[in-house]
């Protein structure tokens, strides 16, 4: 039995893991608050709706008072890691939460980001022990959290640049709205909503900054109209943020490429064709761009994370999830040339990108050449952290694209070609002395390129 050392802060409640099942205590000192929870209705609401995660009881855990067995979550994702749409889909979700808390005279204790993941293309929240009965005349305690995890960076994005709502990978407590106000240009300041939930929030945190003087204003004379009122408005501002017009590096990809009609239909029959004989839970596509690779792979894997680092492009893809399903794919931001490390106290709290991954298939297409001359990884390394990436016997596609591709050929026309060590032999050399047993070749046709699939054996 392990203990998650990301649940340390809640004292209601803590996660374990046991290998197969997601354990959470109910600490005795939460034991009349969530009596007060069930008996209101509303968890069973909220199940019903698919909000929060599902659970049952079970055996309780020493010292706890009761311990649930909750429905695992397929892949853990991070807010540094979602798109535009998907910060805004999980930032509308806490707060139709915080509604339905407040009718029933609850409320959300707290506003986390990170109580929010992402079961395919539907934001589900993880935190259960959140709610607590609300205190008449009380404001919404979590009101500055929300800000700084939701607002901040999808006001950034929508105002400034949409890359900046990644900016939650350096403060993983939240954007502080001082820096957040400082960043948006002062068109954004026009909007009443951010003006209010941002710039003056701001200003008043550090005018308050002492958290005696607040107390000494009073806290405690606030009504439930005017803080589903302040509820109401925050879901407003969230909506009307809207995704920016901004091009970004890869957005257009799939238009811009060498590939024929004919070479992408044939490369999409060979990825289905190696993915139905490799079968399994856990399918990651590195460089996923809008995901045209992914789809194959959601028929034959349980989940799919489709990851890239152009976030237009990600959020393209998740949009279209949304509409069109399948609902196993989780599209996430992810540069591979500096994936998400391991962060938080004692860098323990929230897991690398590595460390969550344990796929069965690992897909890298037309990805190495870019990793390889834009970030200067040589293979060897590239063949180490994909090994890092997939369980025991994992298999991986790796698409090898030679000097004469016209891309490659594009890439060095702007520099000396210095590279010696960019051939397929290093290639295969390096995959092999990574741990990789080579199990086919195939020639891509109306290409010079080629797809190979390796084992992991060491």
């Amino acid at each position: 039995m392990k203990k998650d050392l990301s649940s340390f802060r809640d004292r209601s409640g803590y996660v374990y893991h046991d290998g197969e099942n997601v354990l959470r205590t109910i600490m005795p000192s939460y034991k009349e608050t969530w009596k007060q929870v069930v008996q209101s209705g509303l968890i069973d609401e909220c199940l019903s709706d698919k909000l929060i995660v599902s659970f049952e009881e079970c055996d309780a855990l020493p010292n706890s008072w009761k311990t649930l067995k909750v429905e695992p979550v397929p892949f853990i994702s991070y807010p540094y890691e979602w798109s535009f749409s998907q910060i805004q889909d999980a930032a509308l979700l806490t707060l139709k939460l915080q509604q339905e808390a407040l009718a029933k005279g609850l409320t959300l204790k707290d506003a986390s980001a990170y109580n929010v993941q992402f079961m395919g293309n539907r934001p589900v929240f993880i935190d259960i022990f959140s709610f607590e009965k609300r205190k008449q005349g009380e404001t919404w305690q979590a009101y500055g959290q929300f800000c700084s995890h939701f607002l901040a960076p999808l006001a950034l994005a929508a105002k400034k640049d949409l890359r900046l709502a990644q900016l939650s990978r350096q403060w993983i407590d939240g954007i502080p709205l001082d820096i957040a106000s400082s960043l948006l240009p002062w068109k954004a300041y026009l909007n009443p909503s951010i003006f209010m939930h941002l710039v003056l929030h701001a200003a008043l945190q550090k005018k308050y900054a002492d958290p005696r003087s607040f107390k000494s204003k009073g806290s405690r004379n606030m009504s439930l109209d005017k803080l589903q009122g302040i509820i109401e408005s925050l879901e407003d501002a969230t909506k009307n943020l809207r995704f920016p017009k901004q091009n970004t590096e890869w957005g257009d990809y799939y238009n811009d490429t060498n590939y024929t009609d004919e070479g992408t239909a044939a490369k999409l029959s060979i990825v289905e064709s190696i993915a139905s004989n490799h079968t399994g839970k856990l399918a990651v596509d590195l460089g996923a761009n809008t995901g045209r690779f992914s789809q194959p792979l959601s028929k034959y894997f349980k989940t799919v994370v489709a990851a890239d680092i152009d976030p237009a492009a990600v959020d393209f893809h998740y949009r279209h999830l949304r509409k069109n399903g399948p609902n196993n794919i989780v599209p996430l931001i992810l540069d591979l040339s500096s994936p998400s490390p391991a962060l938080g106290w004692a860098g323990e709290e929230r897991s690398s990108f590595a460390q969550r991954c344990e796929a069965d298939m690992l897909l890298a297409l037309a990805l190495c050449h870019h990793l390889f001359f834009t970030a200067g990884i040589p293979f060897t390394q590239i063949s180490e952290y994909f090994h890092s990436l997939l369980g025991p016997h994992g298999v991986l596609l790796c698409e090898f694209v030679p000097k004469e591709d016209s891309q490659v050929q594009r890439m060095l026309s702007a520099r000396d070609d210095v590279f010696e060590d960019y051939t397929l032999e290093e290639f295969q050399r390096a995959f092999y002395n990574a741990g990789f047993k080579e199990l086919e070749v195939i020639d891509m046709p109306d290409s010079v390129r080629t797809l190979h699939v390796f084992e992991k054996i060491g």
